[in-house]
């Protein structure tokens, strides 16, 4: 790499996590969007591959690379950029932990309504790169109705910038979500701009256990078709029980007439948890859902239409029971239409082939079948994003317009991008 950025500072490669099996000759850690737009033309003009790394919570996820030579670390891209409270938007540096940027919006009753898995560790770049959400989008929505603004540098040297810090701006709205979920294959984030929420006063979580999962998914239902809003609405395989839980959010007074309207709808709870001991739960709950390498255990993620969601949580634990898997942790968004499975084969029956055939029976129940997390060698030769898009096509010619080099990540994103 180029040694006269001397805004570029140079570490260990040790201090990124190997990608599946594969770590970094040098890892980077520049400073300025300049120096990471020029670290990346850099790579492209000698050939190499580049990794864009946050808090590296989610490396597990993707496709093995092709090609690793550099490690991009955004740690030095942190802080928070410019806030403006009364207007209820903010800027903040890619390599700001999601924990901290929550910390400083606090203090002033607000906050970014999202609650990914590993949040505490996780980046905001690389939570816009993974694009990965919490039970909370069933009320509030993922980063893409959050995000208003991004900076991104590109391969060619150049960084660009679209939206603003306006929430009506609608100039370049759509290209921020562009790199939504991306996984760094188009260019590296920056920063990025959001509009944020204020703070909910009350928080309550109801769980009650049921001996089976259909009870859960019925319970659940009657929640769903109510007149009741929750934040979230899960249906989970948790500690070896069934079980339901609901987020209230809101005004004390609103909370509390919601908690008695849960209960008349489904009796009197397990557990109540309030304020921090609700959050705390929820915390431990969604970080199950970490993409994080294992010895045996696979992590997916099945996705259909919302109303199907019940459905798809009895076909994958039919599945799961009839392939003689365990069924380490099941979360069912009702009303989403996702579901997030942890499995783990039997001893010595774990393959790329197994693993294979475990994602094509999925795929007769769910619309797209993701594996968030497996053993590195089960992931040689098939696609862990499962079947390939329909917009395949125009997936290939963006990352031909905004990487030709293919430095970013090369071979990680979906068919082999």
């Amino acid at each position: 790499m180029r040694s006269d950025v001397a805004t570029t500072t140079t570490v260990r490669p040790a201090a990124i996590l190997p990608i599946d099996g594969r770590r970094p000759t040098v890892v980077v850690s520049p400073g300025t969007a300049r120096d990471v737009a020029e670290t990346l033309a850099d790579a492209a003009s000698q050939g190499l591959a580049v990794a864009p790394v946050g808090g590296g919570t989610s490396l597990a996820l993707g496709n093995p690379p092709q090609r690793l030579d550099v490690g991009l670390s955004t740690t030095r891209l942190d802080g928070i950029l410019a806030y403006e409270p009364t207007d209820l938007v903010v800027s903040v540096g890619a390599g700001a932990r999601l924990a901290d940027v929550q910390t400083v919006l606090a203090a002033k009753g607000q906050t970014l309504p999202i609650d990914p898995p590993g949040a505490d560790g996780a980046t905001i770049g690389g939570l816009i790169a993974t694009g990965l959400a919490g039970p909370k989008r069933l009320s509030s929505g993922t980063l893409r109705d959050l995000l208003i603004g991004i900076a991104v540098a590109h391969p060619s040297g150049s960084v660009t910038k679209a939206g603003g810090m306006v929430v009506k701006n609608v100039t370049g709205f759509d290209l921020p979500r562009l790199y939504l979920g991306s996984l760094g294959t188009l260019g590296v984030v920056v920063s990025a701009n959001f509009k944020v929420l204020p703070l909910p006063r009350a928080d309550a979580t109801l769980v009650t256990h049921f001996p089976s999962l259909d009870r859960a998914l019925d319970a659940a239902q009657r929640v769903r078709t109510s007149r009741l809003q929750p934040a979230a609405l899960e249906v989970a395989w948790l500690d070896e029980t069934w079980l339901a839980a609901v987020r209230l959010e809101g005004r004390e007074t609103t909370v509390r007439a919601l908690e008695t309207e849960l209960h008349a709808l489904l009796g009197k709870p397990d557990g109540t948890l309030k304020g921090a001991e609700s959050s705390r739960w929820w915390e431990s709950y969604v970080n199950h859902q970490t993409p994080r390498s294992t010895d045996g255990a696979i992590l997916l993620r099945c996705d259909v239409r919302p109303r199907a969601t019940g459905g798809l949580a009895r076909g994958i634990v039919g599945i799961t029971t009839e392939l003689g898997l365990r069924l380490a942790y099941l979360a069912a968004s009702v009303g989403t239409g996702s579901v997030i499975a942890r499995l783990t084969f039997p001893p010595g029956t774990g393959s790329a082939f197994a693993l294979q055939g475990l994602q094509n029976r999925l795929l007769a129940v769910a619309d797209h079948v993701t594996i968030l997390a497996s053993p590195t060698e089960w992931k040689h030769g098939l696609d862990i994003w499962g079947r390939p898009p329909d917009a395949l096509d125009v997936m290939r010619a963006l990352k031909e317009q905004f990487d030709p080099w293919s430095v970013l990540n090369p071979g990680r994103f979906a068919g082999g991008i």
